[in-house]
């Protein structure tokens, strides 16, 4: 059994209620987190903590600042020859970031060195953007992403390149700019309610839909987004459309909304197999072209197919649960009754049983009055059963909840 302890507990930054994906503005310090994990032995009788592991963490914004002139890298070199331009990247933000830079080019002809960078608070370093000319193109284009892992966000810097002849003179110079926030002065000011949308077991076959609300905090300015579901399991996450009678659902969508408007996104989840599934949704001004460098958000999506069904056999069923008699009743004696548990859906449960003297105001009943055994387990899917022994010492009338996680 691991028990955690918490210690100090905050919820995430927030603005309105509303988680904020991007700002522009002064930061303030990261927001500290703590926690610890006790780990006992599982014993039926009193344990001790073998062994207590701190944990603590930082939650803030990460911002990447690159030079105003460098929204697009262009790159020219003879054919069979290469040449490289300096990017300098900094962290204007108020956490350490880790960076993922890939060049979405398909013949290599870009390259970017390194390819993952870490950078601390105000901490600036340059990473070296590579074109070699080959091919019988002259010109070529391609797209520097800059993840802000985990899961963003997302900058994109053009890159172009030409292939020259060889005394054209044509050459990429050094980039003397400052950072400024270049990746950041275009940002659109929208904020969401939450960082990631999470689904719990889900029947397969059935849907389950969840909102998402999305604000647009500009003063004065209408917001053009253009929504898409990528990821390994993508079939399985639908964004579902109310502004047409049919309800249509799709992968992909756009909204408008109006300067300080909230626009309401539902998702659904609908699982084709027991397993868990992942996805994310990218939010992106949908005026931008693909070609064109912009920013781009995440939220992470995730759920996972199949639930667990908890029925108890030969016992008498009624709406609101099932109804086990006692035999041999007598004051002052033991009376034991044995309920047989059967899971009868496509997932393991965890099952704990507890014991109420009153189930509207949850009472628990006293331990010297009843005693259950075993009080939680794990049943599996389907096949398996688990006895679950009651033992009441003293005749009251008693509500046992099993409860299935």
């Amino acid at each position: 059994v691991v028990e955690v302890e918490i210690i100090k507990q905050k919820l995430f930054p927030t603005k309105g209620n509303c988680v904020l994906l991007s700002f522009l503005g002064e930061l303030g310090p990261a927001d500290e987190y703590s926690a610890r994990v006790d780990i006992e032995v599982d014993s039926p009788g009193p344990s001790c903590v073998i062994r207590s592991i701190p944990l603590r963490a930082r939650s803030g914004t990460a911002r990447v600042h690159a030079p105003k002139d460098l929204q697009t890298v262009s790159l020219s070199a003879p054919l069979g020859k290469s040449s490289q331009q300096t990017l300098p990247l900094k962290n204007a933000g108020n956490i350490d970031v880790q960076l993922k830079l890939k060049c979405s080019d398909n013949e290599d002809s870009f390259s970017v060195t390194p390819n993952e960078l870490t950078l601390r608070v105000g901490e600036e370093h340059a990473i070296v953007v590579s074109f070699k000319a080959q091919g019988n193109r002259k010109c070529r284009d391609s797209l520097l992403t800059i993840l802000v892992l985990l899961s963003g966000p997302q900058y994109e810097v053009s890159l172009k390149g030409e292939v020259t002849p060889e005394d054209s003179g044509k050459h990429a110079l050094p980039s003397a700019a400052v950072c400024g926030p270049a990746l950041t002065n275009n940002v659109p000011p929208i904020l969401s309610n939450k960082q990631f949308v999470a689904w719990g077991g889900v029947t397969l076959g059935r849907a389950v839909q969840q909102k998402l609300v999305l604000r647009n905090n500009s003063t004065d300015a209408t917001q053009q987004l253009r929504l898409l579901i990528r990821g390994q399991d993508q079939d399985c996450f639908q964004l579902q459309s109310l502004f047409s009678p049919e309800e249509r659902l799709t992968r992909h969508g756009e909204l408008s909304i109006r300067p300080r408007e909230d626009v309401t996104v539902h998702l659904l989840f609908a699982p084709t197999r027991v397993a868990c599934m992942l996805a994310k949704l990218e939010i992106k001004q949908s005026g931008v072209r693909p070609s064109q460098p912009g920013v781009k958000f995440t939220i992470p999506l995730s759920g996972y197919g199949g639930t667990s069904n908890i029925i108890l056999e030969d016992q008498r069923k009624r709406a609101d649960g099932y109804v086990a008699t006692l035999t041999d009743i007598a004051v002052g004696c033991v009376s034991k009754v044995c309920l047989c548990v059967r899971n009868t859906g496509s997932r393991a449960a965890f099952i704990k049983a507890v014991a109420f003297s009153d189930v509207q105001t949850r009472s628990l009943m006293e331990p010297s009055v009843i005693s259950l055994a075993p009080s939680q387990f794990v049943l599996k899917e389907r096949t398996q059963e688990v006895r679950v022994f009651v033992f009441v010492l003293i005749f009251l009338c008693v509500y046992l909840n099993l409860l299935s996680i």
